[in-house]
């Protein structure tokens, strides 16, 4: 009888462990089961951009993030009728990828969802071609045009996520903030004896910026 009710004991206390274990996971100061969510952004003010954004939650109010961005850009024209040099038009051709690592602070909600404030840093690099197409002269004037660029900035954006079941994930937010642009191309200059060549020229320029995001995904 006493082993019976020996046995009955230990049964109720690993049932009632089991139940705490698992109402911890559910319940706890943030929940463990969706500490990771990874979203696309879906094309809103440059529809040639795309990014991809991976966040991990560290707490209940607290949050780290980590984008990566990539655009193209390729764009033909053509005159109705050839210049007397030749010219019929130009194939230009742009491209930049870039890092943003962020941080997020949940001021309502449990991360990875409620109303959030995020810093954010980009850093971007990019190259952009311009070439002449058509029955041109070989001389230094005819020339295709190259250009490097490199971009850094911050910005602070407020937004909002919404989880929802089995893990669906819909963001949305405003920012604003500022930015550095920097440029190197080679133009054409005349030496001090007439002739003509190319010299490296190198441009920078602070922007203000504004940010929209609206970003799809999941959490788990």
């Amino acid at each position: 009888m006493v082993s019976t009710q020996w046995k009955l004991g230990v049964s109720l206390v690993l049932l009632s462990a089991v139940a705490f274990a698992q109402e911890g996971v559910t319940t706890g100061s943030f929940p463990v089961e969706r500490r990771n969510v990874v979203t696309v952004s879906v094309p809103i003010q440059n529809l040639n951009q795309l990014s991809l954004e991976g966040e991990r939650v560290m707490g209940e109010r607290f949050s780290v993030g980590l984008g990566v961005f990539a655009s193209f850009n390729h764009d033909r024209s053509r005159f109705e009728e050839a210049e007397p040099s030749g010219l019929e038009g130009f194939n230009r051709t742009s491209y930049q990828f870039g890092l943003a690592p962020s941080v997020r602070f949940y001021l309502t909600g449990r991360a990875p969802q409620g109303l959030w404030l995020a810093p954010r840093l980009e850093v971007g690099v990019g190259r952009s071609s311009n070439a002449l197409v058509g029955n041109l002269p070989d001389d230094p004037v005819s020339h295709d045009s190259d250009a490097d660029s490199w971009s850094v900035g911050g910005s602070a954006v407020l937004g909002y996520s919404v989880v929802l079941e089995p893990g669906f994930t819909l963001q949305g937010g405003v920012g604003f903030g500022a930015r550095r642009e920097a440029l190197a191309y080679d133009a054409l200059r005349l030496g001090a004896e007439g002739e003509a060549g190319l010299e490296r020229i190198h441009q920078s320029t602070w922007l203000l910026s504004q940010r929209i995001l609206l970003n799809v995904g999941w959490a788990f």
